[in-house]
């Protein structure tokens, strides 16, 4: 079945959409909408497609089922139920809002107009995240002792100058946690498990005239008993790659990006030295570290697909709107714990 897409934003992020959409056989992007109309435009006749004069204009398109959310994080809300409510699905980029009523009203919303919904976390799609999904899902770890998440990435002053938004506590929801670490944290809860309690401190240590933090550490613990360690910044110059930990009794994986630096198990398996050997090289692309724009558009494209195919299949995505919810509960707690001072029970 061919789908028509739409897209509410024409930033840096909503270029990443339009390329996995060109990519999948089975789509087409039809159309643009943003609030200022010459990024509308000049986006238009980059990719081909409609420039819309309004919201309501997009999402009375009868050719489009199917609208991406590319606007700023905390303006996801108003073109989402927009779009759900004139009976589109909808595939909203990372977090799926900034506070959890209002994710609440999204996932209450799609069930009501039985519109499919989806969160953006391509990092769940690389074939590193895919293999350790197996992995973790597999009980080779044993008991779970720690569960890591490092995002030590730098951003220059122009990040936030040059795009207010970035900077603002509104439409941003956050900072280095909620902008940038929130991929890390998704996959964390996704192999260890639900987040029971947080200890956190978060700070604005280097960046100027900004209302967010640049730099976030929490401490966890999680249901299965695990304890475990976040660290999120945008202040760290280079920046380095992220890395995830997840360590056991029985065994351990430590990630640096896309290439394993430990994989190792007392019930070493046939394949686990294939596995070291596909990811020792060097890591592929630049991950973000310092240029937002240095990601790779695979995880997009693979995300795009699997929504697709659900579509297709009438079955929920592999990333529902309940499953992007998660990693926004934890960031949310995180900064409350930072607030408030103490520990906070999800």
């Amino acid at each position: 079945m061919k789908h028509s897409y739409g897209i509410f934003g024409a930033g840096a992020i909503a270029e990443v959409h339009a390329r996995a959409i060109n990519s999948i056989e089975d789509a087409v992007l039809t159309g643009v909408y943003d609030i200022h109309p010459d990024r509308t435009l000049s986006f238009s006749k980059k990719y081909n497609c409609k420039p819309f004069g309004s919201p309501e204009e997009l999402v009375s398109d009868k050719n489009i089922d199917i609208v991406c959310v590319c606007t700023p994080s905390g303006e996801h809300l108003n073109p989402a139920l927009l779009s759900i409510k004139a009976g589109k699905h909808c595939i909203i980029e990372k977090p799926l809002e900034v506070t959890l009523d209002r994710c609440d009203i999204i996932i209450e919303q799609a069930a009501k107009n039985n519109v499919m919904v989806s969160g953006i976390f391509p990092m769940r799609f690389t074939d590193i995240g895919s293999d350790l999904k197996k992995c973790t899902d597999s009980g080779r770890f044993g008991k779970y002792i720690l569960g890591d998440v490092y995002v030590k990435w730098y951003r220059k002053p122009e990040y936030y100058s040059d795009v207010k938004w970035r900077g603002s506590a509104i439409k941003c929801g956050g900072g280095a946690l909620m902008n940038q670490a929130i991929h890390s944290v998704d996959l964390l809860q996704w192999y260890m498990g639900k987040v029971e309690s947080v200890n956190a401190f978060t700070a604005l240590i280097s960046h100027e005239n900004i209302e967010v933090e640049d730099t976030a550490v929490a401490i966890l613990r999680f249901s299965n008993g695990a304890l475990g360690v976040i660290e999120a910044s945008t202040a760290v110059n280079p920046g380095f790659f992220r890395r995830i930990e997840i360590l056991g009794s029985k065994g351990s994986v430590v990630v640096e990006e896309e290439k394993i630096l430990t994989w190792k198990f007392d019930n070493e398996r046939e394949e686990d030295e294939h596995i070291r050997r596909k990811y020792s090289g060097n890591n592929v692309t630049g991950g973000g570290v310092s240029d937002p724009k240095a990601i790779s558009d695979t995880g997009h494209i693979r995300q795009f697909i699997d929504i697709t195919s659900a579509i297709d299949r009438g079955v929920a995505p592999a990333i529902d709107a309940e499953e992007a919810r998660k990693a926004v509960e934890i960031v949310l707690a995180v900064y409350r714990s930072a607030n408030e001072k103490r520990v906070v029970y999800l």
